[in-house]
């Protein structure tokens, strides 16, 4: 059997699950947005405020590397308060999640005429894979609550 990648809509939706599931398991209270909502893709409930998250997801077959880009309209999704990029490694469907605020996807988004571009290498320069610390006070204050 031939190993074949996920439409977009799939792709872009198991992303959004996988964000929702791991916030959740972090102790956070996290929501799927209706489908189409404006702006953002999940709901995260931070130091009892309700924080957009824009979720971007692109897939590889054989090696992270085979991701070029995390195209981002920032005109329609620029308002989010963070931003999570996943890479999803069909082998294992295992995700890797990049956790930026919108300050940090601003500083690695490319702008062109007819949309933009946050890029891997960029990314990966600034952000720990995997690292949730964008969301560290609720994180923390959770952590604090279990010792």
């Amino acid at each position: 059997m031939t190993l074949e990648k996920l439409s977009s809509p799939q792709s872009g939706t198991l992303g959004e699950l996988l964000t929702v599931a791991k916030l959740n398991t972090l102790g956070l209270a996290a929501y799927m947005s209706p489908e189409g909502a404006p702006g953002h893709d999940v709901i995260v409930v931070v130091d009892g405020q309700p924080k957009s998250i824009e979720v971007k997801t692109r897939q590889f077959l054989r090696r992270p590397t085979e991701i070029t880009r995390w195209p981002v309209e920032w005109h329609k999704k620029g308002d989010a308060d963070f931003f999570v990029f996943i890479e999803l490694d069909l082998r294992t469907m295992a995700p890797t999640f990049y956790v930026l605020t919108n300050d940090q996807a601003r500083a690695v988004y490319r702008n062109y005429e007819g949309g933009g571009n946050c890029y891997p290498t960029e990314v990966r320069r600034q952000i720990k894979p995997n690292d949730f610390s964008a969301l560290a006070s609720a994180v923390a204050v959770l952590e604090e609550l279990e010792r």
